[in-house]
């Protein structure tokens, strides 16, 4: 990960701070009733599947090959949401590096960079937690629900139009957000 840093640095861009996401609960406040929620769903519709193509395959009229078809496309998109949560836990926490240099908010997700410029009126705001950590916003993810923190840390928010351009990073968990705030000036 560092290594990928310093290949991205621009000519003269020195790092003034860099860091990785702290360990975090999966089950954290603000995103237990999603989660759940999710579950439950995957739940629901993993016995509607059972309900509805058993007894087809019990009594001979569907071949084995076509429940297990219809299993899987039917439980592809509960699967994955339900799994989500997961990927992303492991994702911040094994493969993500975060950065202030003196010109760029750099994230490092699973090896891919991603920067905003530090510019005048760039919005910054911290979200802070009882543990010390919190979450720092740049940008468009700045009042952006709770909910989707995880989300616009792995991703960002991208422009529409230009699938590059990034308009908001959240750096998720850091260590003391807000004494990061001085590395901005």
């Amino acid at each position: 990960m560092e290594n990928r840093l310093n290949e991205i640095l621009w000519e003269g861009e020195e790092v003034r701070w860099s860091g990785r996401p702290k360990p975090f609960a999966l089950m954290e406040k603000a995103f237990r009733p999603s989660i759940l929620l999710t579950w439950v769903f995957s739940i629901l519709v993993l016995i509607s599947v059972a309900a509805l193509l058993g007894p087809a395959l019990a009594d001979g009229k569907r071949h084995f090959t076509d429940v297990l078809a219809l299993s899987i496309v039917s439980l592809f998109l509960p699967v994955i949401l339900s799994i989500r949560p997961f990927m992303d836990k492991r994702c911040l926490e094994n493969q993500t590096l975060y950065a202030i240099t003196n010109y760029r908010i750099i994230a490092v997700v699973k090896d891919e960079p991603m920067y905003l410029t530090i510019g005048k009126g760039m919005q910054v705001a911290v979200d802070q937690q009882e543990d010390g950590c919190g979450n720092l916003r740049f940008g468009d993810t700045v009042g952006k629900p709770v909910e989707k923190s995880r989300v616009h840390a792995v991703l960002g928010i991208r422009a529409e139009d230009h699938k590059s351009d990034m308009l908001g990073l959240l750096f998720y968990h850091v260590d003391q957000p807000n004494e990061l705030l001085h590395y901005l000036a």
